[in-house]
Parts: structure tokens; sequence; C-alpha cells
């Protein structure tokens, strides 16, 4: 019997698999409203629960995470007077799954780092867990669509919540992920869409033009058609009045948890206003047919003399962004040691180029252009020669295709012969 169900399962899997290869992921944010101080209390509980069973089972990963855990009921925590053992009541079996789960993934990540002969601990302990996983739709929750209602698994009441009109009609509602965040509880659902209607959606404004992208400090985006795109978001002067309230209040004490709540709400909003900013960047160069940007290390430029300029403009966002819009359309990554800013776009002279020095000027060809300008052009050649020199244009990736390695930016199909500067 066991058989037949493992061979069903495999089958199921194996069904889905295949059905989303043509379908692409959207995570649709939904926000708790009218919530009364009881659900407020075991929206609290959940959260608490969930980082007693973190924190107990990181405790002693070797003799606790084994095919049981998940059936816990009872956690001993670590307190000011000593160890306790505390009830898990409000903590349903599939959101007790879904944590050790997490905990396996985390576990995976650091091993295959350490195989890459990166340094690594061990698993820490959490003073706040701020997401549960809902693993089955129908089950951990379920939304009331008539009503603008979710019923959440561990909470007998139905909660209203803002932003149900965003769900598409055709969409597959899968798992769901419940956040707490300084401004309050949000529920974010993973819906999968028809590959074929978001690409109809996108051809409606492209154009058949690549372009090439040149990441900086002073103007973040630079294209290789000589638009510059700029932004900046600095830290408020709410934000610094916050910190300084919080260095003089007392560790631990009430108007110090109200403070640093405060301070974690601003974070938030400057987030926001950051994410909103990547949104817009990514709405506009979804017209292109091809981008083409080089792979820089943006980490190492928080170290320099520009790291608060960095921080501040999010730029590390846009590469991530872009790595997961080359599921949609063609996205090409140009080697991050491509002398792209010391070649010149016409000739293609290579000579010595100081960073003081804005326009380059071709000591062979005596043609003046922009310096990231230049660069731009030169990223978009070097992605199209190479894709000419295999003979092939570059293809989306799947939307199922995990961590995305170097060779699999180049795996393409098709002929090249359209592309062109």
């Amino acid at each position: 019997m066991n058989e037949l169900k493992q061979a069903k399962i495999r089958q199921t899997l194996k069904e889905t698999r295949e059905k989303r290869k043509h379908q692409v992921a959207r995570v649709y944010q939904l926000k708790l409203q009218n919530l009364s101080r009881s659900d407020i209390e075991k929206l609290n509980r959940l959260f608490l629960e969930a980082k007693w069973l973190y924190n107990y089972v990181v405790a002693d990963i070797e003799n606790r995470l084994n095919g049981n855990t998940w059936k816990l009921k009872e956690v001993e925590i670590k307190t000011s007077e000593g160890f306790e053992k505390r009830e898990i009541k409000t903590l349903s079996s599939q959101m007790r799954q879904g944590i050790v789960e997490r905990i396996k993934h985390s576990l995976i990540s650091l091993k295959r780092a350490k195989e890459k002969g990166k340094k690594v601990g061990k698993l820490q302990f959490k003073s706040d867990v701020r997401s549960i996983p809902l693993k089955q739709y129908g089950i951990t929750y379920k939304i009331s669509g008539d009503r603008n209602r979710v019923k959440i698994q561990g909470i007998k009441k139905k909660i209203r919540v803002l932003g149900l009109h965003q769900l598409p009609k055709e969409c597959e509602i899968a798992n769901g992920l419940l956040v707490k965040k300084p401004s309050g509880y949000y529920l974010y659902i993973t819906c999968y869409l028809p590959k074929k209607r978001i690409l109809e959606e996108i051809k409606k404004n492209q154009v058949k033009q690549p372009v090439g992208i040149d990441l900086g400090i002073k103007h973040q985006l630079t294209l290789s058609t000589g638009e510059k795109i700029s932004w900046y978001v600095p830290e408020t002067k709410r934000l610094k009045k916050l910190q300084r309230e919080l260095s003089r209040k007392v560790k631990g004490s009430r108007n110090y948890l109200k403070t640093k709540q405060k301070l974690q709400k601003e974070w938030e909003y400057i987030q926001n206003r950051r994410k909103d900013t990547q949104n817009k960047v990514i709405s506009y160069l979804k017209r292109f047919s091809l981008i083409a940007v080089q792979d820089d290390y943006i980490k190492s430029w928080h170290e320099g003399l520009f790291g608060k300029q960095v921080q501040n403009t999010g730029i590390g966002g846009i590469t991530a962004r872009l790595k997961r819009l080359a599921t949609l359309i063609p996205v090409f990554f140009v080697d991050r040691y491509e002398p792209t800013t010391q070649t010149c776009s016409f000739c293609g002279h290579r000579q010595r180029v100081r960073l003081s020095e804005r326009t380059f000027k071709c000591q062979k060809c005596g043609r003046e252009i922009d310096r990231d300008v230049n660069s731009a052009r030169n990223i978009l050649k070097v992605a199209i020669e190479k894709l000419k020199g295999e003979g092939k244009l570059l293809k989306t990736l799947p939307v199922d295709c995990g961590e995305v390695t170097p060779v699999e930016w180049k795996l393409s199909h098709g002929e090249a012969g359209s592309l062109s500067l």
C-alpha cells in the first residue's frame, strides 16, 4: 500500500514539474486588517512558538533533528532563571514541518558553501522569527474571496485581508508565508500564471533593440543608448533621531523596545522606497529584446570610498532582479574581468583609463565618448559577439532552475543573425 502511495506521489510531482515549465511564479502580498487584541495575541503566540521550536532543534541538531521532530508538542527553552518546558499549542503540524525543513535547507546550504572552500560556522539561535511557512493551500491557509477573508491554521477566526484584488483569475495558488513586519502582519501568496500570458504582456511594449548596461556610483545605470538612470534614497532625519533616542534608553526596558519598534518601522519605510525604485527600473528595462550587463561584484563596492552611496541606492538589488528576469527575457552576464572601460567601442583599441577621467579619448582613432556609455556599448558588443560565436541566441531560463551558475547563463538556442548594435 505504501509503495502504491509513493508511486502516486512521484507521478504527481513529475506532472507538476512539467506543468511548472510553462508557468511563471508570482508572489502577492496581502496585509491582515482589522486585527483585534486577541488576534494579535494569537499571531504573536504563533511566532513565539516558531522561535521556541527553531531554537530547540538548533541547540542540539544531531539528536533533535529527525523524522519525528515535527511531532514535538513540548520544547525546553532557556530563561533567565534556567531551563523551562513550554507547550506548543498554536503551531500546527504542517507549520512545524515547514520550520524543520527550513533548518534542513540551511544545513544543506552550509554544506555546499563548505565544499566550495568557504569558511562557514554553525546555525545561530534566533531572537525573533519573522516568517512561518504555510505549506499547502486549502489546509494551512485558505482564501474566502467573496468576503476578502483568509483562514489561517491555528487561528479559528477568519481574518480580513487587503490586496486580494491583485490575484488574477487564472492563477494557480500554491504555498504561502505568514510574515511579521514592524508595520503589521502580512500573508505572502505564491501563485503560478501561464507563461504565455506574461510574455504577451511584455511583448506589447517591447522594442526590437538590445541594450548594454554599465553599473556605476554617480549614475547607477548607464545604457548603451546614452540614457543615464540615477536615484538616491538616503537615510531619513527621523531615522537618525530615533537612533540617538535608542542609544539613551536602558537596554531591555519598555521605552527601549518601543523606540526599537519605531526604528524598525522607519527602516521598513526606507527599504520599501528603494524596492519601489528598483521595480520601476526593471519595468523600463523589460522593453528591450536583450539585456547585457557586467557581472560586477557589488559587495566589494561597499568596502571602498563609496560604500554609503552604494548602500543608499540598493544597486545590488538590480543585478539580483535581472537574474530573476532571465526566466522571461534573454539576459546575458558579461564576465566582470572583461576590460570594457579600457577598450574603445569604435575601433577596439585598448588603453589605460584612470578613474578621474570621465571622458574616454581614444589614442588611436581620436574618438571621444562618455566613459560609462563607452563601457555600456562594449558590454553589449561582447555579449553579441559571444552569442554569435556560438551561432545561437540566448534563451530564457526555466522557472524552476534554482541556483543559476555562470555556465547556465550561456545556454542558448536559435539563430543569432537578428542581433546587431
